[in-house]
């Protein structure tokens, strides 16, 4: 072990003297050491969000779309049997779009209230498709995307009972709607033929209901089976359809796509989650980083603390430090004793910081120990997620904000003079 090192450990030590020098040390410490335990668990629980939140938004998001650019007839069958034996591929399937209006019906047959939404049609029989779908139903089961359901309608004060076909919706817009499962919702494209014919209904049974804590989803999705979302939309001039494909890791979409891209030629447009949902993303990442750098600042006034504590302890170690000069010791030498005490102050509040944070966002997120209100933050509790790359790139910045806060008292102690000081002092 370098002289230098144990020079600098015995510094930080008091005597009964210098007591007040020690207790500022001590700060320092702890100052670093709380800087950089409410960095880590801010960078936590902002992966906990953002995990969250991508999870809950491509759970109803095709990871990637694939879609005729001339929006013309075409037959899918072919293209998506080539997409399926690709790499990382779990599943393709068709699918229809379109925005919509959704109307509940009352007892006495008469329109009630009306809501705008987005029906898509899917092809419940591969249920591999819409595992997330099947993870946020409150009520029914996917099956009922397939089945008929017998009902009792009124339509113009004469009752009949017809077999209708079910739809699951999104809790939100049930709410807003009125209408409970085993309700009649009455689903209307508002264009039709090109905009000339008059607008083409089609009823539903709610067969079952989701709920994946975000609003845009909630408020606005109706799930169908394909068949019956082609035979309502067939003549929508907005009707978007196409592929669907998810893949088994989402970050290789990209890659998975531009693959896709070359199977299906000039006449395809495909997107990919990481295109569509650009904006969003981007935004996560933004905030993330601004947390970072707003918390740092924290380390960094802590870091002002390890400066006014090295000055101090070279004022009040100038005699030592002339008697090491006068020894022998280079100007170097005596600066790195003040660098391994910026090291010590920095390296110990960060370990602190950190392995701290770490227990507490461990024990945060595996015991559910915060509670939030489900319908304002989507969760119930907390989300803490724990990457490595946090965890690190906090103990590095951390650190290296220490060791230029130990640059300047280093410095002014290298230059200091033995021989003013002895004849002085």
């Amino acid at each position: 072990m370098r002289f230098e090192f144990l020079i600098g450990l015995r510094y930080l030590r008091a005597r009964r003297r210098e007591r007040f020098v020690s207790l500022i040390a001590v700060i320092s410490l702890v100052g670093v050491a709380l800087g950089t335990f409410v960095l880590t668990i801010t960078l936590a629980m902002m992966s906990g969000f953002q995990e969250i939140l991508r999870e809950r938004l491509l759970a109803f998001t095709p990871h990637i779309t694939v879609e005729k650019s001339d929006s013309g007839l075409w037959n899918p069958d072919s293209l998506a049997h080539r997409i399926q034996g690709l790499a990382g591929v779990l599943g393709v399937a068709p699918y229809v779009s379109s925005q919509v209006m959704a109307v509940s019906t009352t007892a006495s047959g008469a329109p009630g209230f009306v809501a705008g939404g987005e029906l898509r049609g899917v092809m419940g029989a591969r249920a591999g498709m819409l595992d997330e779908l099947k993870k946020t139903l409150v009520s029914g089961s996917l099956g009922a995307l397939e089945s008929f359901t017998a009902v009792t309608v009124n339509d113009r004060g004469v009752k009949r009972r017809v077999n209708l076909p079910d739809a699951i919706i999104g809790k939100t817009l049930a709410f807003d709607l009125g209408i409970a499962p085993g309700d009649v919702v009455t689903v209307v494209s508002p264009a039709s033929l090109g905009g000339v014919g008059p607008p083409r209904l089609k009823r539903f049974v709610v067969g079952g209901l989701f709920y994946s804590g975000l609003y845009q989803f909630d408020s606005a999705l109706i799930f169908v089976d394909l068949k019956q979302g082609r035979a309502l939309l067939a003549d929508e001039p907005s009707l978007e359809s196409g592929l669907e494909v998810r893949v088994a890791n989402i970050f290789d979409a990209p890659a998975i796509a531009k693959r896709i891209a070359a199977i299906a030629g000039p006449g395809f447009r495909v997107a990919n989650w990481t295109e569509t949902e650009a904006p969003l993303f981007s935004a996560l990442k933004l905030e993330k980083l601004t947390y970072f750098i707003v918390l740092l600042l924290m380390v960094l006034v802590a870091a002002f603390n390890i400066v006014a504590t090295l000055v101090m302890v070279a004022m009040e170690r100038r005699k030592e430090i002339a008697i090491l000069r006068a020894m022998g010791a280079r100007g170097r030498s005596i600066a790195a004793i003040f660098v391994c005490e910026g090291a010590i102050l920095g390296g110990g509040g960060t370990a602190i910081g950190v392995s701290t944070g770490f227990i507490t966002a461990f024990l945060i997120g595996r015991y559910d120990l915060i509670h939030l209100p489900a319908d304002v933050f989507m969760v119930s509790t907390l989300p803490m997620r724990l990457y490595a790359v946090n965890f690190i790139s906090v103990a590095m910045a951390t650190a290296a904000l220490s060791l230029v806060a130990a640059a300047y008292p280093a410095l002014k102690a290298s230059l200091l003079s033995p021989v003013e000081v002895i004849r002085y002092e």
